[in-house]
């Protein structure tokens, strides 16, 4: 966020709220006048700059984490609490003045610039000026190298007026709040006229130079340099808001942005006009401009003068407006287009697109190592690998399922009500409560247990003492603080085996179940979710997801008109939920983590000599290998854009040698998937239903999977789409293969539609079969009857 500035030697001490004089709001009306006066008087020496003159303001996230990291370096943009709102506000309403200039552009469009304004923004006019301004959000801006860089010009510019400079007279619209709100506004060094000013753009422009600083060379570019090229602000909110702008018809229609800066204006040239202004302060005869007209303008020809500390959101309110109306977008949270701490949060998605994995700095991946070890996974993991994607085309996506989900709500209030109130049962939040433990302070007197219990400020979990400040400033950044609680947006996790998995997830390609109609499978114990995949090398790949779970039920059988469906809860109180639209969800953070006990577990599979399993059955995928454990080796097919990929024939004959090895006892139950070519694990139960949960957790996957009841008698072949390998065989088998010869076609597509009954075509030869494969259902099999007593199977690659 910085502009290419060294590496700060060393962070900053903190600003301890130094006492003040707390001034209550003024009885000044809105209507009064701009202040007139513009004769400086002599200052004194501030009592709040004795606090440290590089001290990092109290209540930022990173100001405890100085004595810890003292060359710790930091980016940042983070909420401001919603209890902070209100003192923006009356900032807003204590520099309002019921006054236009000719830089307040017509609504219209009619008239040009005009002195004073033009009629259609005069009080009482329609629409007229706005009464008054009502913040949406605010954002509070962490950067230590643009921070080090003003530190070291106001002190610069401290020490070169040591004789005292002029005050400003009368003191600033915004000094009373600041001063009355201490744990929002740092003390101010008055000796240095440092202030907190205005600076009215667009949206993404200030987004732009919350990240990456004032850019004076581009200053006036849009409206002028009466005062010479520089950075201008203002004290009152109404000269600011001349220079706001919109989007009509685009995400922020309707929402302007102000910046809130720390100033430091120094020896000032109060002047109602002076082209050269900018030329007297570049000789050092005076650090910065006043403008004396209507509105006190502050202006500075050195960005590092300007601390760009909070980018306020806010919404004009005019006399016409209803005032219900208002108060109903007020209470509806506002969120950014693109996600605050995402790296392209200023892109215009209507313009640009982006599509790239952004990794974890070291602060970042340590807060999400201690949120795995706050999960207890068995066995315990090593976090190798963090990344955040960062997808226009899958966010637009995700957006647009939200903005459906809110529309629907809208339109049925009872069913925004009880999505208001659900229960424990049915609420989806756990992992959005792991989260926001990790970004409290440990309390002192959790091992002693402290008297406050829930209601402590600080945090009861025990990893939490894990983190330094950057580690828990790290945790801040995820988007706890955008969750849509409306629709009821949860963080789930989810988990896959390899890169390649992971990189179709990134893309939207989810692992679908049909067991309860069409949807994925998320969970709120990372535990649980790990464990429903394989490792490779040792490593399985966690996915923090953000999910819109809309209207839940916990009742599987009855799934019509739900968004989401509580599968199981778990002893731990966490759930296990079927989401139906897959486009509600964001893979936002994959972590690649690693545990030696799987790596081990692999490489004894490998040496088993229960190995013989894999590959001694007809299945899709399979390389070869006959009953007694002999495999030949994987090759993949010559054209890997095929859509179909060829596996060895087995004959029929044989099934009964694959079932007694496949049976210990009377009750085994043997669930295999495929992980790649040739590649088919297996995992055995003594439990029918835990197999078949087993295979749940499987179902839909992008390779076959199937469930082997491992009786002797009995072997059942499972598709994704229920008894599909079964119904292809019994149907298709007895029908076709059963009969004469030479009434036999060669090749025959078996699949099933929705209902999971078994359907097909023949074809005359193996080319025509695939050239019609897209016609039907995944997944599907091409037998090849000219094998005599055998089966030849084939698996779409999906």
């Amino acid at each position: 966020m910085g502009s290419g500035a060294s590496k700060t030697p060393t962070a900053p001490p903190v600003i301890h709220a130094a006492p003040v004089p707390v001034k209550t709001s003024s009885s000044r009306s809105p209507e009064d006048d701009a202040p007139k006066g513009d004769v400086p008087r002599t200052s004194q020496r501030s009592e709040v700059s004795a606090s440290g003159d590089d001290a990092l303001p109290e209540y930022w996230y990173h100001s405890k984490g100085t004595a810890d990291h003292a060359n710790s370096r930091f980016d940042d943009m983070f909420y401001a609490p919603e209890t902070e709102h209100a003192a923006f506000e009356e900032m807003l309403n204590e520099s309002y003045v019921a006054k236009a200039t000719q830089d307040r552009p017509c609504p219209t469009g009619e008239h040009g610039k005009t002195p004073g304004g033009c009629p259609c923004v005069q009080p009482g006019a329609d629409p007229g000026l706005p009464t008054r301004y009502r913040v949406r959000r605010v954002i509070r801006v962490e950067a230590s190298d643009i921070w080090r860089r003003y530190v070291d010009k106001r002190n610069a510019i401290r020490e070169s007026r040591g004789e005292g400079i002029e005050e400003f007279n009368p003191p600033p619209l915004t000094r009373s709040v600041t001063e009355k709100y201490p744990g929002t506004f740092a003390p101010l060094d008055n000796s240095v006229n440092e202030v907190y000013a205005y600076h009215g753009t667009f949206v993404r422009y200030a987004l732009s130079i919350a990240e990456n600083d004032f850019k004076i060379e581009y200053a006036g570019s849009s409206t002028g340099t009466l005062y010479g090229r520089g950075a201008y602000l203002g004290e009152s909110i109404t000269k600011a808001d001349e220079y706001a702008k919109d989007e009509p018809d685009g995400y922020y229609d309707g929402v302007f942005a102000v910046l809130v800066c720390r100033l430091t204006m120094g020896k000032m040239n109060c002047t109602k006009g002076d082209p050269k202004a900018g030329e007297r302060v570049m000789s050092g005869e005076f650090d910065s401009t006043c403008g004396t007209r209507l509105f006190r303008e502050l202006v500075v020809y050195d960005a590092d003068q300007c601390y760009p500390e909070y980018l306020v959101l806010y919404q004009r309110v005019y006399a016409k407006d209803d005032e219900h109306a208002i108060e109903e977008k007020m209470r509806r949270k506002f969120f950014m287009q693109i996600p605050l701490h995402w790296k392209n949060v200023a892109t215009n998605l209507t313009k640009d697109r982006f599509s790239n994995p952004e990794p974890l700095e070291d602060a970042g991946k340590t807060h999400m190592q201690c949120l795995v070890n706050q999960s207890r996974v068995q066995p315990s993991r090593t976090l190798l690998r963090a990344e955040r994607l960062e997808d226009a085309d899958l966010w637009e996506t995700w957006v647009s399922v939200k903005a459906g989900l809110h529309e629907r709500l809208a339109d049925d209030e009872q069913l925004a009500e009880d999505l208001k109130n659900l229960g424990f049962e049915l609420k989806v939040n756990m992992v959005e409560k792991d989260l926001r433990a990790l970004t409290k302070r440990p309390c002192k007197f959790l091992k002693k247990g402290c008297r406050k219990g829930d209601k402590c400020r600080f945090s009861h979990n025990e990893f939490a003492a894990d983190l330094g400040e950057e580690g828990l400033a790290a945790g801040r950044r995820l988007p706890v603080d955008e969750l849509d609680k409306e629709v009821h947006e949860a963080f789930l996790w989810m988990a896959c085996s390899t890169e390649e998995e992971a990189e179709e997830i990134g893309k939207g390609q989810m692992k679908i179940s049909k067991k309860y109609g069409y949807g994925a499978h998320f969970y709120e114990s990372l535990n649980t979710a790990l464990k429903a995949v394989r490792s490779k090398d040792g490593t399985k790949i966690a996915i923090l997801c953000r999910v819109i779970c809309g209207v839940p039920s916990d009742n599987p059988e009855e799934p019509d008109g739900k968004d989401c469906i509580i599968l199981k809860v778990d002893e731990n109180k966490r759930k296990e939920v079927l989401v139906k639209n897959f486009s509600g969800v964001y893979p936002e953070y994959f972590l690649a983590l690693f545990a030696q006990e799987d790596l081990d577990a692999e490489q004894a599979e490998t040496n088993s000599q229960h190995s013989g399993i894999s590959g001694s059955l007809p299945l899709p995928g399979n390389d070869g290998g006959d009953a007694s454990g002999d495999e030949r080796k994987s090759e993949p097919p010559e054209d890997p854009d095929d859509a179909v990929s060829e596996a060895v024939s087995k004959d029929v004959s044989e099934e009964a040698s694959v079932r007694e090895e496949v049976a210990d006892s009377d009750e085994t139950f043997v669930v295999l998937w495929h992980e790649g070519w040739g590649d088919v694990k297996a995992e055995a139960f003594d439990d029918l239903d835990e197999a078949n949960d087993r295979f749940d957790m499987l179902d839909g996957g992008a390779y076959a999977t199937i469930l082997v009841n491992g009786r002797f008698n009995e072997l059942r072949y499972y598709g994704t789409r229920g008894r599909v390998m079964r119904e292809m065989h019994d149907h298709f088998w007895s029908n076709f293969y059963q009969g004469d010869d030479e009434h036999k076609p060669p090749f025959f597509i078996i699949a099933t539609n929705v209902d999971g009954e078994a359907y097909g075509d023949q074809f005359g030869s193996l080319e025509d079969a695939r050239d019609n494969i897209e016609e039907y259902n995944l997944p599907l099999v091409i037998v090849d009857s000219r094998s005599g007593g055998k089966m030849g199977w084939w698996l779409s690659a999906v």
